[in-house]
């Protein structure tokens, strides 16, 4: 049986290990698979990956809660520093640091990333979730590695990719940026030297770095526009929030729990906003009404609800910022509701 069979077939009992919280059996598991000839790449990405994906469908559907997220969560967790204390010493005189997004707590597709790096003999600093952009720069500036390698998998975080490659740059250091959240025009937007899809592509742009590095590269501003509107998304989704309740007097019998639901959801919108706004890609909004709206479907709530958030929130945010109430026109014709 190949390496790829064997490792893909151990997706489904790493869950069913994962779900009832046995954490020693499903290490145990992915070390069998290194000890049978498995490369920490390849358990990494068809194994602990594959899980964290198929454990956030699950949870996208309903069929599994929060709480079962952080279970299976928890064992990845576990089983990929059990990995990560099988590798060996650096074979290369590359060092690189890698980071998810300030503000970006979710550090595991960040820590999988960073274990992979470091199995192909990097030398590997990892800083785990959201660290402070200003104690980045110090670390950068003491270590002085080849590269900062920004991860980014919710767009929320665009302006902490930003505040990061700023401070790599003002201590020389050049930045990689990746993550589901990316691709090369967002990337570049907001401060990355490159951008890479994939593990193989990072190493080829390494390699290239080592004899040739970017110059250096001036601090990203930002559209003043959109930073405020991400400042001020609760202000301003309070405001559309009171409007929803005048003009939809039925949904004041929601209980609390649905009250707040609704809240976060028109703060989310504008963030969203603010970051299409940023990276001047209004697929960026419509890529989470997607999502929302399937997250929605699940629980039985009526696409409609989201159509009157953004509604509400049309003339708010337009108010603000003409530009991001015509991303919310956009959006809403996405959704191909009347």
């Amino acid at each position: 049986m190949s390496e790829t069979s064997v490792v893909h077939d151990a997706v489904a009992p790493f869950l069913d290990l994962a779900i009832h919280s046995d954490g020693p059996a499903a290490t145990r598991l992915i070390l069998d698979l290194l000890d049978r000839g498995a490369t920490a790449e390849t358990v990494i990405v068809d194994v602990l990956a594959a899980a964290q994906f198929e454990t956030g469908r699950r949870w996208l559907r309903n069929d599994w809660t929060v709480a079962d997220e952080h279970v299976v969560s928890g064992v990845t967790q576990r089983a990929l520093d059990a990995v990560a204390n099988t590798a060996m010493p650096p074979t290369r005189d590359g060092s690189v640091v890698v980071a998810c997004a300030e503000g970006d707590w979710h550090s595991l597709p960040s820590q999988m990333f960073a274990e992979i790096i470091r199995s192909h003999g990097y030398h590997v600093t990892f800083l785990g979730s959201s660290t402070p952009a200003d104690h980045v720069a110090r670390l950068l500036t003491r270590d002085r590695p080849d590269a900062l390698i920004v991860t980014c998998n919710l767009a929320l975080y665009f302006g902490g990719v930003s505040r990061l490659a700023n401070a790599a740059h003002l201590a020389g250091v050049p930045v990689i940026a990746g993550g589901r959240a990316l691709n090369g025009p967002r990337a570049l937007r907001i401060g990355a030297d490159a951008w890479e899809a994939d593990v193989e592509s990072t190493l080829g742009t390494l390699r290239q770095w080592a004899d040739r590095p970017p110059p250096p590269s001036d601090p990203i501003t930002g559209d003043r526009l959109a930073v405020r509107l991400d400042i001020d998304s609760t202000a301003l989704a309070a405001v559309a929030f009171d409007s929803i309740m005048d003009s939809h007097p039925h949904l004041r019998d929601l209980n609390a729990q649905q009250i707040d639901r609704t809240r976060e959801d028109l703060v989310f919108i504008v963030r969203f906003i603010a970051a299409a706004r940023l990276v001047e890609d209004p697929t960026v909004l419509t890529e989470f009404l997607g999502w929302i709206t399937e997250l929605l479907e699940a629980r039985r709530v009526p696409v409609e609800a989201l159509v009157a958030g953004l509604d509400a929130l049309a003339p708010v945010v337009e108010a603000f910022d003409r530009e991001a109430g015509e991303l919310i026109r956009q959006g809403r014709r996405h959704l191909h509701v009347a």
